[in-house]
This record gives structure tokens, sequence and C-alpha cells, in this order.
């Protein structure tokens, strides 16, 4: 394919549209078809053609095609074979009777002869003829001649827009002008370029062997040079002699650069296109600079010198230059397009298709790009990128997006930089270089009319790489610079493998770079400064029993742990890992409930799961509360085992019950004591124990202390005295006695008998009285007790009052007379003699009543 940029001086071709110069259109020759299209992408004419070849002057003033149709004749003959065999065919009789009632007579036997007509296929006979039919269009299509030249194979075609010359396989040059074929020349050897010279009706021809002719209007094809192999790029140089590359391949590609003789290896052959095999080069419109493409590079010389060289991501494939060759366009088989401004590159607008064609303006403000079947135009303008990034970022690569059409630029550094025309959304990409990458800021649009005076700044900052695990349960930036927050789930239900179906991971905390935080926080903050690895750390936790039935169950006694792969990660009975999906296995062990009722123990509790097989230690101690009550322990109820501890071995699951009895803290003030049990300092609940003190507790002369009242709890009991009691034991006992002083008092009696003595309360009374407390002595005289005399102080305490105690006394009883028998004796006397006279005077008056009656 061969597409050619329309260099147009509108002064001259579209005086009435445009009065400027500008890249407006462009000719697109594509494999069945050549179209004028404009550069916003607008088809301006279209003709279908059969790999057309397309040429224009160096001002796309005109355009000259040239369509490359295969003419077939046809001829078909239908063939047959006729064949005549004779033979003898013998009739039926039914067949001579029949025909003997018609009046027909043969004989048995008749001679015939058998004619066959056999079809055979037809002979095909084709005649393929190639033709070349040149046109000359104005730059919008309009066709302004054509001229069909039969049986010529065309190759190459050039014009200067009033003459076309047509070159030829057969070495043929064809000159046509104004609808007619002017003459024809030969030049010995296929054409391969043809070009037209500064000089008007002039043109340079090249050839596959290597020469190159100067042809001008009616005079024959004149040599003006030669260099080794096939020529396939041809220009006029600015002293108007011819520019030519020159290609063969002797052990390696060679190029050669002429008239210069500069060689160049390994060299480019491109044969991706229609008009093609060619060398990408090219003359700018001024001939000063001569661009040529190499293997992995392009090169631009200046008379034979050479003035820069940049190499390419890809091999190129075709290039092209502005009018004064300082912007140079190159298409590589990568698909990008490479803008060059002196030799640096200002924009890169990547693609993933061949370039098969490139082209540019005088004023290199527009390109035009063919990739096979498609092209397209754009034009672009300068622009001064500000670029704000850390060393290692560089160089960067900017996205240009116009439309759907997305173009990126590499940038080393702050400079000058092409941009498309039009709305520009400037998308600087991410740049990842192993464990850090470039992170653009922001986002730039701008609307390009034309080259920008203000700067477009593109900052980039620096991030590392953060690597995050486990996966699926973690979530936080994987990319970061400066504080960064990390997030984990709290908790994770896994699936396990084993008596238990479900698991779970918590977690338990962080490790950052291999440091541990201790901290099971869901969220943690990490100042990034270097490629880092933030991992949360999981306990794996299984359920630590799984109950079999109510004596039964299975302990956890370690947890296998497995990734993805089936690795092992960790083991334990509550691993902690850092992976997620994870395989979990837990290995239990089989256990039987031991059981007791407290205060007794198993193993240290009431109920103890203990391994089959284990041994196990039942211990039935007493407990004491702090209020002083306690339970003793009696025996085991269902083994009737008195001894506190049992120790048996883990079969089966086991239930033993002690039996206890309440017993409650006996504390007895001394020298008092608990006699029954004898010296018992608990006493079990309902039973009577019995408490006895020293009859005296201390003793000096005459002078005594003893026993008074018992305290218990507190509160004295008055019910309970003497120096020994029983008591009923209905919670804890704290006994203790009252004191008091006694004193021996003595006593005697002239009559009657008397306790001699007795020990008597301080304080108290001497409630003593001599028996009998009358005492006839002698009769009639009766003597009754008066009271004590105290012997020590004459003191009498006349009866009833009792003498108070309040040291040691003798006491003496003291007698009275009583009067009463004698005043009794001496009454009856007088009565009688009252009697007496109460009589005589009685009877004297019932005489005198008598009388006086």
């Amino acid at each position: 394919m061969r597409l050619v940029l329309v260099l147009v001086f509108v002064a001259f071709a579209l005086a009435y549209v445009v009065p400027t110069e500008s890249l407006d259109v462009y000719f697109w020759a594509s494999p069945g078809a050549v179209e004028v299209r404009g550069v916003d992408g607008a088809v301006l004419w279209r003709v279908e053609a059969v790999y057309p070849l397309v040429a224009s002057d160096g001002a796309g003033r005109c355009f000259a095609v040239v369509n490359r149709p295969y003419m077939y004749n046809l001829q078909t003959q239908v063939l047959s074979l006729q064949i005549s065999v004779p033979t003898t065919a013998e009739l039926s009789t039914d067949l001579l009777n029949t025909l003997r009632q018609y009046g027909i007579s043969l004989p048995q036997r008749v001679g015939v002869v058998l004619n066959l007509t056999i079809p055979l296929p037809p002979l095909v006979l084709a005649n393929v003829y190639k033709t070349s039919v040149a046109s000359l269009h104005t730059p919008y299509g309009y066709p302004l001649w054509a001229v069909t030249l039969a049986k010529a194979n065309a190759t190459a075609v050039g014009t200067d827009c009033r003459n076309v010359v047509v070159g030829s396989v057969a070495g043929e040059l064809y000159l046509l002008r104004d609808g007619r074929v002017v003459e024809v020349r030969s030049v010995g050897a296929p054409v391969t370029v043809v070009a037209p010279a500064r000089s008007g009706g002039v043109f340079f021809v090249g050839t596959a062997d290597g020469r190159i002719w100067r042809y001008s209007v009616g005079n024959p094809p004149e040599q003006v040079g030669a260099c080794g192999g096939s020529v396939y790029a041809l220009a006029a140089a600015p002293d108007g002699g011819p520019a030519a590359v020159c290609f063969q391949k002797v052990g390696r590609p060679v190029a050669e650069y002429f008239p210069h003789g500069v060689r160049l290896e390994p060299a480019v052959l491109v044969t991706y296109g229609v008009d093609t095999p060619r060398v990408p080069a090219v003359l700018s419109q001024d001939g000063r600079v001569f661009v040529v493409a190499t293997v992995g590079d392009v090169a631009a010389f200046s008379g034979g010198r050479l003035l820069w060289r940049v190499k390419t991501p890809s091999l190129p494939t075709a290039v092209a230059v502005s009018g004064n060759g300082s912007i140079v366009a190159v298409g590589t088989l990568g698909g990008d397009v490479l803008v060059l401004w002196n030799g640096r590159e200002v924009a890169r607008f990547l693609g993933e298709r061949v370039v098969t064609s490139v082209a540019v303006s005088v004023d290199g403000r527009a390109v035009a790009v063919e990739r096979w079947d498609s092209a397209e135009g754009f034009r672009i303008a300068f622009a001064r990128v500000a670029l704000e990034a850390p060393p290692q970022c560089l160089p960067v690569e900017v996205g240009v997006r116009v439309g759907g059409s997305l173009h990126r630029h590499q940038l080393s550094g702050s400079g000058v930089v092409l941009l498309p025309v039009g709305r520009v959304s400037i998308e600087p990409a991410y740049k990842y270089v192993g464990d850090f990458r470039c992170r653009p800021l922001f986002n730039v649009t701008l609307d390009v009319r034309g080259d920008l005076d203000e700067p477009v700044t593109v900052r980039y900052v620096l991030e590392y790489r953060v690597r995050l695990s486990p996966p699926n349960i973690t979530r936080g930036p994987q990319w970061a610079s400066g504080p960064a927050a990390f997030y984990a789930e709290p908790s994770v239900d896994i699936p396990a493998v084993g008596p238990a179906a479900r698991g779970r991971l918590v977690l338990v905390g962080w490790r950052v770079d291999g440091k541990l935080v201790d901290l099971p926080v869901s969220v943690i903050s990490v100042n990034v400064t270097k490629p880092v690895e933030v991992a949360a750390l999981y306990r794996i936790e299984l359920p630590p029993v799984v109950q079999i039935d109510a004596g039964n169950r299975l302990r956890l006694d370690n947890v296998l742990v497995f990734d993805v792969f089936g690795n092992p990660v960790a083991a334990g009975l509550a691993p902690v890992v850092s992976v997620y999906p994870v395989t979990v296995r837990g290995v239990y062990v089989r256990q039987v409930k031991m059981s007791t009722v407290w205060p007794a123990a198993v193993n240290g509790t009431q109920v103890f799961w203990a391994d089959v097989g284990s041994r196990v230690v039942f211990n039935a101690s007493d407990y004491t509360f702090p209020n002083g009550t306690r339970l003793a322990f009696r025996m085991w109820r269902e083994t009737n085992e008195r001894s506190r501890v049992v120790v048996i071995t883990a079969e089966e699951p086991t239930a033993l019950t002690p039996v206890y009895a309440v017993e409650y803290r006996i504390w007895v003030r001394p020298p008092a004591q608990v006699v029954e049990p004898p010296n018992a300092t608990w006493a079990e609940r309902g039973s009577v124990i019995r408490i006895a003190a020293p009859a005296v507790l201390e003793e000096a002369g005459a002078t005594r202390v003893v026993v008074n009242q018992w305290v218990i709890n507190g509160v004295v009991n008055a019910s309970l005295r003497g120096n020994a009691i029983s008591v009923r034991v209905t919670r804890p006992l704290n006994i203790t006695f009252t004191t008091k002083r006694q004193h021996l008092v003595t006593f005697t009696s002239r009559y009657g008998s008397v306790v001699p003595s007795m020990w008597v309360d301080e304080g108290g009374t001497a409630a003593v009285m001599p028996t009998p407390t009358e005492v006839w002595s002698p009769p009639p005289l009766r003597w009754t007790f008066a009271g004590w005399r105290d012997v020590a102080t004459g003191v009498v305490y006349s009866y009833p009052a009792m003498p108070v105690v309040a040291r040691p006394a003798a006491y003496e009883a003291v007698w009275s007379l009583d009067p009463i028998p004698l005043v009794a004796i001496g009454g009856g006397a007088a009565a009688a003699v009252l009697l007496v006279w109460f009589v005589r005077r009685r009877r004297l008056r019932r005489v005198m009543a008598e009388v006086m009656e």
C-alpha cells in the first residue's frame, strides 16, 4: 500500500477554499480502492481499483492513479465421440407374423449399423492479460483524463501534474499527457521507483539492477548513477541530481545512500504494503535532510553527514519528514508511531497493528498513518510539558486521548512534546518497575487549537509495592507511599476436615516486614517508605471439644494446616498463620467424664474430662467455711470407700459422690474444755457435747473464784449453771463463762443444827437457817430463831434479813424466847375466872329479871 501525503500549497490547488497551506487531504491507495481523505477522516472521493499505485507532485496539486487489473479471456469447446458398429439382428417369430399382417415381409436375420455418440469434457482455453489504467485527478478526485496501457504491468508511477510517467516490470517507461501515450522508452530492467525532478518534465527512474536514470520529455533515458542492489527509494536532491537508497543482500542486508556512498547495515526492506518492496527512506522537500531506517534505528543525513540516530522500539517500516526535515514520523512493526523533532523524540503514538505507511505535512503539524486496511490523519501542536517525577520513574508514558483514539507519548523529562489538535485528555500512565511504581496524580484535559503557551504539568509520585496477605480477607492498597491503612477481617469461618466440620480464623496481630505487631485490631496504619510486606496474623481455632454424649467427648490434640496446594503451613493447638484459603485438619483424642460433688474434687475440679487410659485422682478433703462450719468427709457413696483419696484409670465415664457431715466449730474458754467427746474442737450438727470447767478456778484462804454463768455465742444462758454443762450443737459455738468470788462463811447455833460452813457468792446473802427454827428448851419455854450475829462485828441480822457476804465471816445464830406460850397459859387462867364471873353474872340477871316480873 502506498500513502501519499498531500503537502498542499493551497494558494495554487484550492485557493478558492482555504488560502493557507496545510495537510487538509491525503490520498490513500488501499488494496481495493483509492480514496481522497480529509485529515479529519472524511472520505472526499473514492474509486474501486486493483492494487493501485498513487503519485503526486511535491505540492499535492494533483494525484495520478494506476489501476492494475487482470483481464481474463475464456474460450470453451464442447467435444463428443461418434462410433458406428455393424451387426446382425435376429427377429422373433411373433414380430415377423405381426409385420406380415401389415404387408411387410422380412427375413429371419437382417443386417443393422449402430451409431453411438459419447459426450466428452469441454475444452477450456484461458488467456490472462495484465493491463494498467493510468489517470490524473485533481486533489479532490475529479478525473482529468485516463489512459489504458494494454498488457503493461505497471510497477511505479510519478507525476508533475502535467506529465505522468509509468514504469513497468518489463523496463518500459510510458510518458502520458493529456489522456494519451506520448512516448514509450525502455531502461532494460524492471522499474522500481519513479520520482519527479525539480525541473518540469524531468523524472528520475530507479531500476531493479541498481541503475538510476534521468528521463525528460522527448529525450531518451540517461543513466546518471548506479549503486549496488536495487533502487527502492528515490528523490530529487537540492542540486538537481538524484538521491537514492539501494538495497542488496550478500550475507547481510545492506542499504547504500547514493550519491554519498554511505552504507547502512543491517538494512530494512519492507514488503508489507501495495507499493513494495521498498526501503523506508525519505528526502525532505528542501532536500537538506535525508532519513533512512535500519534495523532498530532511524538515521538522518545532510549531504552525507550523519545528523542524528534514534533507536526505535521495534523494526521501522515507514518514515516521513516535514518540509525542512526538522520533524520526522517513524512507523514501526510493533504499531508505534514515533514523532522526532531534530532527532529527539517528542511524541509516541502507540498502536498494536503494523504501520505500513506514514506521511507528514510541510510544517510537520499534521500526520497521516496507514495500517494496511485502515488510515487516519491528525493534526499536532507543540506543547511544553513540565514533568515532575522521581528519577526512578523516567521515562514515563503519557496517554493522549482524542475522541475515541488514544495516543501515547514517552517522556524522559520536561520539554516540548507534540499533541493532537482537538479536545485532548492527557492521561499519564502508571509505570511499574519491580517493587515500585510511579503513579500519576491527576489527568489534564485541554482544548488544543494550536501550540500551547503555558506548560502542561504532569506529576508523578513514587509508590512501593505492598504485599498484603492473606488475600481475600484483607484489604488495603497494593501500592503506597507514606501512611497507609490496611484492614483485616476480625474473624473468618473456614471448613475443617475431621470430627469438627467448621473452624475459624481469629485476628491476633500483624507482621510488618518481619516485625510482629501484637495488636489484634482490624485496621492498622503503616508508614510505607520501601517495598513492604504486611501480613495479618490469624489464629486458627477449632472447637476444643466435640461432644459425643453426656459422658464421652473428643478433645482437640493438634491442628494441622495446609495451603491450597496441600503444602503444610503450621501445626499446634492454636497455630498462627497468614495464609488464606487454608485446609484445616483437627486431631482429636477421646475423653470420658469423671465427676464428683463439691467439696470433693477429681484432679482439682468437680468435673474432669480425662483422656482414656490416663490416671485420675478423686480427693475428698474437708472444707471449712469462714463462719466456723465445715463439711467433714465420711465416705464415697458408690463404693463405700472411706479413704479420702481414690485413684482410678479412666476407661469409662465415672461419677463418685462424697458423703459429708456438717460440723460446727467449738470454741471453749480455758480452763473449760470439751469432755464429751474429749477435747473436740468440731462437733457434728445435732450432737450433744459436754463442757466442764474446774470447780474452783482460783482459791486464796477463805475466798475463791468459781464459774458463775455460761455464755454461748455472746449470750448469757441463765439455765446453764455449774462447772459442767451439756449443749446440743446446732451452729458454731463460742462458749465462755463469767466468774464470781465466793467467801467461806461458818455458822454456829446453840439450838438445833446448822450447816457448819458454806461458800457464798460475794455480795450474796447467806440464806442459811438452823433446823429447826423453834426449839422448846425447856418446855414451856420456846426459843425462836431470830437471826444471825456477825461474830467479828457483833452485827445482828434479824430474821428474815440474811447477812450479805462481802468477806469470809462467822455467824452465830440468835434465839429469842417466845412469850406466847407463857401468855397462853396465863390467859387461860384469866379466861376461866372470867367465864365463872360471866356465868354467875348472867344467872344473877336472869334471877333479877324473874324477880322484877
